[in-house]
């Protein structure tokens, strides 16, 4: 366990090293603060205006960072060679797989945590600033958290930048349409079409579960079932990437 924390803490740091990683947060930061322009043009609600697109420009930023971050790290890894060197002191396959994911799930909600912050503020001098702000800057993050085990996945996979960040975009782009997948499956009964979207449906991403929209508003939640479906999913994401990593050359 010492040795995945430890991988997670190097993988954090080397993050935020990262040019492009640095690149875009300033500008989602920057982004940020120029929401504030939005309370001069809304003809009313001005604050829910700032925090509705604050919170998209949040997730959608952090998403890239994400996506650009684990489809790319394993590849570039194994291109600089860097990866061998952590492979030969005694640190398995398994272990480093989980200790670069760790790492990245820090990445993910210290980015949201740095830009939530600083949107929180503006929304506590417009008065907009309460709990339910909170809960959605959680759920940004475990929705992400999901995306960056899979662009790891895909990275694994494919060796190639281009695919797996195209995969991995492409899955986090059918997360939020699997209800929109169903409900068209259910209408091709008996067809291969079916088959292919409930298989769809059954190995996306539930986002829908995680829109943070849907929790801007009071209502009951149930925090066990979401965090448990999260933890599942990114483990049976991270036990795949395992197996494939395994028996892959490097």
């Amino acid at each position: 366990m010492k040795k995945i924390l430890t991988i997670g803490k190097y993988t954090l740091k080397e993050n935020i090293s990262n040019k492009v990683f640095n690149g875009v947060l300033y500008f989602g930061i920057l982004s940020i603060f120029f929401t504030t322009l939005l309370d001069e043009v809304a003809l009313y609600e001005g604050g829910r205006v700032i925090r509705d697109s604050g919170l998209f420009l949040t997730e959608f930023l952090v998403m890239l960072i994400t996506v650009y971050i684990s489809s790319t790290y394993v590849i570039k890894a194994v291109a600089e060679k860097s990866i061998y060197l952590v492979l030969t002191k005694a640190v398995t396959k398994s272990k480093y797989i989980m200790g670069i994911n760790l790492g990245i799930i820090y990445s993910v909600f210290c980015n949201v945590f740095v830009m939530g912050s600083i949107l929180g503020f503006i929304l506590y001098t417009k008065g907009q600033f309460d709990w339910w702000y909170i809960r959605a800057l959680f759920f940004i993050g475990l929705k992400l958290s999901i995306v960056s085990t899979l662009g790891v996945f895909f990275s694994i996979i494919s060796d190639s930048f281009v695919t797996s960040t195209i995969f991995t975009l492409f899955t986090y782009i059918l997360g939020h349409g699997v209800m929109e997948i169903k409900a068209i499956s259910e209408k091709l009964t008996g067809s291969v079409f079916q088959w292919v979207l409930d298989l769809l449906y059954i190995i996306l991403p539930k986002f829908n579960l995680l829109n943070y929209r849907d929790y801007l508003k009071q209502g009951d939640t149930n925090y066990f079932m979401i965090v448990g479906y999260v933890l599942i999913y990114i483990t049976c994401v991270v036990v795949a990437t395992n197996i494939v990593f395994e028996k892959k050359r490097l």
